[in-house]
């Protein structure tokens, strides 16, 4: 299967820093089979979804091709993601415990809140070796101010 890698970051990313597909840990003791750049289009219409269908609604403006604006609204965000934990955590029993899909279903809740195959490189540095899943983009949400605006510098395919 393939999606997307976003870096995103508050700082302006020069183009030369921009991730792309040799950036990230693949293969072998990775997530990713392996990763390839896409063209300048496919990477406008893949932003535009991710702002405008894959990111809690009204919580991000595009303001540009490659920029937006976080608008507010993690509060809400927090409430409905620890609701969702509980519900389920609470659908855990001792009589299906052991059954993949219950326990996945829990940690898919911690892990990937936003129940999408996008994975995030926040490294400002370019250091990191790998993305991660939508938690830690929202967990990085938690920390800006409403008007905050965010850049998206690479965007990479990666086939898992």
């Amino acid at each position: 299967m393939h999606s997307r890698i976003f870096q995103i970051s508050t700082m302006e990313i020069g183009q030369d820093s921009y991730l792309n597909e040799d950036t990230l840990l693949q293969g072998d003791c990775s997530p990713y089979d392996y990763c390839s750049d896409i063209d300048d289009e496919t990477r406008k219409e893949d932003i535009a979804y991710l702002v405008n269908h894959a990111l809690p609604k009204g919580m991000f403006e595009l303001i540009s091709e490659d920029t937006m604006r976080y608008n507010g609204g993690i509060e809400q965000w927090k409430e409905e993601y620890v609701a969702n934990i509980r519900k389920n955590a609470e659908a855990i029993t001792m009589e299906n415990m052991l059954e993949w899909s219950i326990t996945y279903n829990l940690q898919k809740a911690i892990e990937n809140p936003l129940d999408i195959a996008y994975h995030f490189y926040l490294d400002e540095d370019g250091c990191q070796s790998f993305a991660e899943q939508s938690f830690a983009f929202m967990a990085f949400v938690c920390k800006l101010e409403p008007g905050t605006i965010l850049y998206i510098g690479g965007v990479i395919d990666y086939h898992f």
